[in-house]
């Protein structure tokens, strides 16, 4: 009996670990002070519109090795939150966050919670879908894009979205 019920209460810990949101942390040290100005990744906003943006990138150097054709790929993921000027004013990465969607991001300059809910990485389908305040945005909706940023041997597409900073109005 009592190994039924320790095997209940491990079942319960883990799934309750496995749906947990994964918080993901800045990495800027220093405030940026120099505007984004890739059109991709954001467009300056009027007050109090902020931009949520992902970088992809991949990079694939010839390796010259028929038993390893994917040898010098190499990739990157990152999200960017803009203030309406374009300024960074946070830098996230999904690298070594094991723990999978959501992601949740609380920072003391957005007076709400910022949860990536669907994200695909992949280079030329690049995707996200993010929930902030009363607003839930997403590529394809709310004005939200992507554009091609490759150059050389660099594949790279920057994703946008601008969302109000206060939330969206409430209808009376």
């Amino acid at each position: 009996m009592h190994r039924h019920i320790f095997s209940l209460t491990t079942l319960v810990a883990i799934l309750g670990h496995v749906s947990a949101d994964c918080q993901l942390s800045n990495t800027l040290t220093e405030a940026e002070t120099s505007p984004e100005t890739r059109t991709e990744l954001c467009i300056p906003q009027g007050e109090g519109s902020w931009t949520f943006a992902m970088d992809i990138s991949e990079v694939d150097v010839p390796t010259f090795n028929g038993g390893a054709p994917w040898g010098g790929l190499a990739g990157h993921n990152a999200y960017i939150i803009y203030d309406n000027a374009c300024i960074p004013r946070g830098v996230y990465g999904p690298s070594g966050n094991d723990c999978g969607t959501p992601y949740v991001i609380e920072e003391n300059f957005l007076p709400y919670v910022l949860t990536v809910k669907d994200i695909d990485t992949d280079l030329g389908g690049g995707y996200f879908k993010f929930a902030y305040a009363n607003g839930l945005y997403s590529i394809g909706n709310n004005g939200c894009t992507c554009g091609d940023l490759s150059s050389g041997l660099e594949g790279e597409q920057g994703c946008k979205c601008a969302f109000p900073l206060q939330g969206e109005p409430t209808k009376v």
